[in-house]
């Protein structure tokens, strides 16, 4: 396991896998990881994909969820395979993954007195592909979503309590983590520019930002997993809440984003990069207390977070998303 830290901040790297178990800031645990990863009869049954063995804080998918075209693992070799780890400092870090369609490099970074976690995933593809970011929350004591939101759709759920193949403009009943047993996925849309979506987390009293330029992950995909799922590795976990920030078809395969048809392009959003070099900032923001997080702007010295009660200022690399 590979560690990065700064002050008030740290985090590890699961090289065998890509996976992010571990990310703190102030001495809170911010990221979800399967408790199962430390165990032996889990780790050693290869009927259960790696991606769900060792299911931990945050990774990347290339392609994002069912790979229809391929025929590779789910959420593709980047979250199943190992990588290589290219450079390592104290508070950063650099490994590398090939795929079936290119290479992924990410670059992740702490700084001194810095909330955030800062990542850069570059993307070198031969072909179209799909690609998101999967970090993962606990929210068992309860949350409340906020950001940026042009259009919010559902699909068909293991386990639903929302309506499947519904459409609101905004959030509408979505912003609530469902307190009732269920398995369910909403993809949120956005409209160009930096965005974020802030979950206040109530059993933590904190609120976690995920910031991104829209115009390169156009969606954030909501995973919400309350206990349905009660086989093998799940057991019935309880308060889970992906927050996904993707270029995909929502959760209607690779087959369908490559073809730019289903419900997400049919709101005018692309569903695929093209061949190319694509580089993405993202960035995992930690604030004490609850908020609904109503506006962001960043600054030669820091980012100031907008709320209904007023405004706070924090510290920020300005240059992360130039």
């Amino acid at each position: 396991m590979r560690v990065i830290a700064a002050r008030g901040i740290h985090a590890r790297f699961d090289a065998g896998c890509g996976h992010l178990p571990g990310l703190v800031i102030d001495g809170v645990p911010v990221l979800w990881s399967a408790p199962w990863r430390d165990d032996p009869g889990m780790q050693a049954d290869g009927t259960i994909p790696m991606v769900e063995r060792r299911l931990g804080g945050s990774f990347a998918c290339a392609p994002f969820g069912r790979d229809d075209v391929d025929g590779g693992p789910p959420h593709g070799a980047v979250a199943n395979a190992p990588w290589q780890v290219t450079r390592h400092g104290p508070s950063s870090l650099t490994a590398r993954c090939g795929f079936v369609r290119g290479a992924i490099e990410t670059r992740l970074a702490v700084r001194d007195g810095h909330p955030v976690l800062y990542r850069i995933d570059t993307l070198d593809l031969t072909a179209p592909y799909t690609f998101a970011l999967h970090p993962m929350l606990d929210v068992a004591g309860g949350a409340r979503l906020s950001g940026p939101v042009r259009t919010a759709l559902t699909f068909a759920a293991e386990s639903p309590v929302f309506d499947p193949g519904a459409r609101e403009a905004g959030w509408g009943p979505f912003a609530d983590y469902p307190d009732r047993t269920c398995e369910e996925f909403v993809t949120v849309i956005h409209a160009p520019g930096l965005v974020w979506t802030a979950v206040a987390r109530a059993g933590h009293g904190d609120t976690i930002l995920f910031l991104k330029q829209a115009g390169q992950l156009p969606m954030t995909n909501l995973w919400m997993s309350n206990g349905a799922r009660t086989g093998v590795p799940w057991h019935g976990a309880r308060g889970i809440l992906g927050v996904e920030d993707a270029i995909c078809a929502g959760a209607e395969g690779f087959a369908a984003a490559l073809a730019g048809r289903g419900r997400v392009a049919d709101e005018g959003v692309l569903t695929h990069l093209p061949p190319g070099r694509h580089v993405i900032p993202t960035a995992i923001l930690r604030m004490t207390g609850l908020h609904r997080v109503t506006g962001l702007t960043v600054a030669a010295d820091g980012l100031t977070v907008t709320t209904p009660e007023g405004s706070q200022d924090v510290p920020f690399e300005s240059g992360h998303f130039a």
